[in-house]
């Protein structure tokens, strides 16, 4: 089997997924971004890699350059994990034999009458949808309008595995005074990015009710939406508050939360920043949004509250700060959790799995 995998940038996780399949006999072929990350890894192991860059939905050198590269190595299947290069990637193979293939990562934001969502997902050229949640997967089921629909064999649910070494070498600081905070207060912290549907805002409003006042929040990651700064400028306990900006060392610094913290009101997928302190035995509180309680199990691994119910998070935040036992018991197990259930041989069985139903004659 030969499959082409075609990527804007490449991540720890997807670089562990491709050095599985290759380890597993497939032939892989792999499309990035020039100076992406992991690439090196990738072609010592064999894998060739050839740069595309995707500037705009509708590309005419990459979509010619991609079709050149097709015809050429002729593969049996293209997996694409970018929304603009997949509209793209339609085009490169209309009539041509490869099957295709797509990730989704977010949940929620197409819609049948959509002319994007037409060129991409919901386009009848893609063969299968591989969903990092199973959250996702029900929201493109649900999505019908007038007798349009994804048949349920073409949308599938294969989680993002993870490897717990990889963020447990990150050696976190023991405290954050290097970031401004306090040494020996209790650390609330989130990592996303500051936009709407991310919660920040009623975070904050959390932290002005819970009864414990020593408690500090540090907010990590690029601020996408004005609102997040006002609410936090106009904060009664904005003494208490650090908003760092994007960091390079943003799961390092997790490592030294007592409680992550990631209060999305929708369309979360299978949150990155979540595992990523998980695996350092940070102990998670999340809402019931997307993928995001599929992580944990609610009272063992983590927490889950209502999106946006403030009162509900400030309990929930002073219960755990209040107990250093139960945090540790529950930080243990969301470290367990990613280790047991979030592998990423899982991961590469899972997506092979798919590859095989796909190249069955009478798929």
């Amino acid at each position: 089997m030969k499959v082409l995998h075609v990527f804007d940038q490449i991540d720890a996780g997807e670089r562990h997924q491709l050095l599985g399949m290759k380890a597993r006999g497939v032939e892989l072929m792999v499309v990035c971004a020039r100076g992406a990350e992991f690439q090196a890894d990738l072609e010592q192991a064999g894998i060739p890699v050839h740069h595309i860059q995707w500037r705009r939905r509708l590309d005419r050198q990459a979509i010619a350059t991609l079709r050149e590269l097709v015809r050429r190595e002729v593969p049996d299947i293209v997996h694409v994990y970018v929304k603009r290069a997949l509209s793209n990637v339609i085009r490169a193979i209309d009539d041509l034999p490869p099957r295709l293939v797509a990730y989704r990562g977010i949940v929620g934001n197409l819609h049948w009458l959509d002319p994007s969502s037409r060129r991409t997902f919901l386009h009848p050229r893609v063969d299968r949808i591989i969903c990092v949640c199973e959250a996702i997967r029900q929201d493109l089921l649900a999505n019908r309008l007038w007798g349009w629909h994804l048949p349920e064999h073409k949308v599938v649910t294969v989680h993002k595995g993870h490897y717990v070494d990889w963020w447990q070498n990150m050696a976190p600081p023991e405290n954050l005074s290097e970031v401004g905070v306090p040494p020996e207060v209790p650390v609330i912290g989130c990592v996303a990015q500051m936009r709407k549907r991310k919660g920040v805002p009623v975070l904050v409003e959390a932290l002005e009710q819970m009864e414990n006042r020593r408690a500090h929040l540090v907010l990590i990651g690029r601020v996408g939406d004005r609102r997040v700064s006002r609410c936090i400028a106009r904060s009664s306990v904005r003494e208490r508050i650090h908003l760092l900006g994007w960091r390079q060392d943003a799961a390092r610094l997790a490592g030294a939360f007592d409680v992550f913290v990631l209060p999305s009101l929708r369309r979360e997928g299978l949150p990155r920043a979540v595992i990523e302190a998980m695996c350092q035995k940070v102990p998670p509180v999340v809402t019931n949004s997307g993928g995001s309680p599929e992580l944990i199990e609610d009272g063992i691994s983590g927490r889950v509250v209502p999106p946006g119910d403030a009162p509900a998070l400030a309990m929930t935040l002073d219960q755990l700060l209040a107990d250093d036992d139960l945090r540790r018991r529950m930080g243990e197990a969301a470290e367990a959790r990613i280790r047991q259930a979030f592998q990423p041989e899982r991961t590469v069985a899972e997506t092979l799995a798919v590859y095989e139903d796909l190249m069955t004659p009478s798929n």
